[in-house]
């Protein structure tokens, strides 16, 4: 499929800037950067040239040439640049949706072939229409066999359906209602590994939240680097409130706490809908400190991920605290689930894969349950 090759800026989180300027600033202080030095806005000085963070690792020459996977009419709306030349894109069928209609649903790829399977860098491209998705690889289902691509076997966008027998991949999770791109980059070193004999699949949930129908289309970039190259192998880790209530016209914290095995946090993204006007994160340490690592403001279309250089280092016994504030103005309950609902999640990556976890907790107000994944490993 050949689509036109548009240039894309990469775009950073606000935070994720401000904080990366707060830690170079002792640095840099007193030294005034030469012109030829200087960077153009969202690239990096790396090893010796300015770069778009997720090419930090392009080769010169494309090492992977058919790594394009592709279902569906071609895309019109959507102008994508090249596929990364080392590493690959997926591209979901176009779908037409009809003015507030919502749908949740389930499409598969299998992986091209690729040299390198450390991804450092993934970005998705969306028109408007996409509420979220979660992008995940795991084994092919040995009762059903490969999924009937672009469709799904039960289950294969069910990202705890293999525990403890296999740990999924979590390839990406995309912001809320996030139009345009959204790009998630790893500092230098750092990234996940893939394993090619699973298969992609990825949970899509669109709303349509215009009064005209719309056409929404979907495709993502994943970027790799040599394995030589990687000094951090990653892990995703995943906290949850999987029911709660507010009321009508109220507004209410939903959150939890949820004890860690250590570790190192090297991104946050929080998952909320329309009725979210605030988002907290704070590591309580064993000794009862406690920092706020991250602040969420009002829902809004822009990307909510967080990148921490250096990253969040946990101590064995330390716990994430989040809080979801909620404001609902409707006249009806708030509760979690799709739709005119919420939900207060909190995603990431970590290192070392042997401190992934999950923490869930069953309703508001008990306490979480902290899964060592990483013990599974």
């Amino acid at each position: 499929m050949q689509h036109p090759q548009t240039r894309y800026v990469l775009r950073d989180s606000p935070r994720s800037t401000g904080l990366l300027w707060i830690l170079l600033l002792p640095a840099c202080a007193g030294v005034e950067p030469s012109p030829r030095d200087a960077c153009a806005p969202g690239e990096e000085r790396f090893r010796g040239r300015c770069v778009q963070p997720a090419a930090r690792y392009e080769p010169e020459e494309r090492v992977d040439r058919d790594n394009v996977v592709a279902f569906g009419a071609e895309l019109t709306r959507l102008a994508l640049p090249e596929p990364p030349r080392s590493g690959f894109r997926i591209i979901a069928p176009p779908r037409l949706m009809a003015p507030g209609e919502e749908a949740t649903f389930c499409v598969s790829w299998p992986f091209p072939a690729i040299e390198s399977t450390t991804v450092h860098a993934a970005r998705v491209y969306a028109t408007a229409g996409l509420h979220h998705s979660n992008v995940i690889a795991k084994p092919v289902n040995p009762s059903f066999g490969p999924n009937p691509y672009p469709g799904c076997h039960p289950g294969a966008d069910d990202p705890f359906g293999t525990l403890p027998a296999a740990i999924p991949d979590v390839l990406f999770a995309s912001s809320t209602q996030v139009v345009g791109e959204e790009t998630l980059v790893f500092p230098e070193g750092m990234g996940f590994t893939l394993e090619p004999s699973r298969e992609i699949a990825t949970s899509v949930h669109l709303l349509n939240t215009s009064p005209e129908p719309t056409v929404v289309e979907l495709a993502y970039d994943f970027f790799t680097m040599p394995l030589s190259e990687r000094t951090e192998e990653l892990a995703p880790f995943v906290l949850s409130v999987n029911d709660f209530l507010v009321p009508p016209r109220a507004t209410q914290t939903v959150g939890t706490t949820c004890s860690t095995f250590g570790g190192n946090i090297v991104s946050l993204m929080p998952h909320t809908h329309r009725y979210a006007d605030a988002f907290d994160v704070d590591v309580v340490r064993a000794d009862g400190g406690e920092a706020r690592v991250y602040e969420g403001g009002a829902f809004d279309l822009e990307s909510d991920i967080e990148v921490y250089r250096p990253a969040l280092a946990l101590g064995e016994g330390d716990s994430l605290r989040y809080a979801c504030r909620f404001r609902n103005t409707s006249d009806h309950d708030l509760t979690f689930g799709l739709g005119d609902n919420e939900m207060c999640m909190l995603f990431g990556y970590m290192y070392p894969p042997e401190k992934q976890l999950a923490g869930i907790s069953l309703r508001d107000g008990e306490p979480c349950i902290s899964l060592g994944l990483g013990a599974l490993r």
